[in-house]
This record gives structure tokens, sequence and C-alpha cells, in this order.
């Protein structure tokens, strides 16, 4: 019988766990966003809006053409493109931790693997939001 009793009493703790890993998935993505994505290019907006640019070119830099094809040009763009992403790398894995360690997997399986077309298109939907 105290196996009934604790198998029982395990489903609201259950539930419990889940959305406070839920929480905690849309807390460091809502504040992650923000801090890689949102802000920065909030930022640029004034000044792309003041100076009617961009500014400098991931591949050229300040130079008018981009540099020829080589082995130094292609270090030199690896390195300044890692530069521009690496934060939102940081932010894509702190994200995948989270829903692999925090969140129940038939949770996932519930929502988003269903063969009826509500959960394809709940899946499809947040592809693209991502």
């Amino acid at each position: 019988m105290a196996s009934s009793s604790v198998a029982l009493g395990s489903a609201p703790l259950q539930r419990r766990d889940a959305v406070r890993g839920l929480a905690l998935l849309i807390i460091i993505a809502v504040v992650g966003l923000f801090i890689v994505k949102w802000q920065p290019y909030y930022l640029r907006s004034f000044v792309a809006a003041t100076n009617h640019t961009l500014g400098a070119s991931i591949l050229s830099g300040t130079e008018a053409a981009p540099p020829p094809a080589s082995l130094q040009a292609a270090w030199d763009y690896s390195t300044r493109y890692f530069l521009a992403i690496w934060q939102a790398l940081v932010l894509g894995l702190v994200l995948a931790a989270t829903i692999e360690s925090s969140l129940p997997r038939d949770l996932f399986v519930r929502a988003l693997g269903g063969p009826s077309p509500p959960p394809n298109v709940v899946a499809a939907a947040a592809a693209q939001v991502w």
C-alpha cells in the first residue's frame, strides 16, 4: 500500500517540476534573447537611422571590395563571424541544456510528436519563431 501512495503522490511533484522547468526555460530564453539579439539590434537601429548605413561588412570590413580568395581571407572571415555570433551560440547551448535537463521528455512527445495536425502545426510554428 505504501508504494501506491508514493506513486500517486509523485504525479503532482512531476507536474510541479515540469512547470518549474518550463518557467526556467522561458526566463532563460527571454533574458538571453534580449541580451543577445533584441537589445544590440535595437541600439543599432538608431545608428543606422542616423548614419544611413549598417556599419562595416563582416566580409570586407572597411574596404570597398572583398579580399581575394585565400586561406588568410577565409580565416579572417571565420574569426569575424565567430566573434559576431558567439553569444547566440552560447545561448543556444544553454537553452538546449535547459530543455534536456529541466523538462520531461513526454511533454515534447505529447506536444509536438502526435500524428494529428495541431501538434505538427505547433512544431512548425515553433521552428519558424526560433
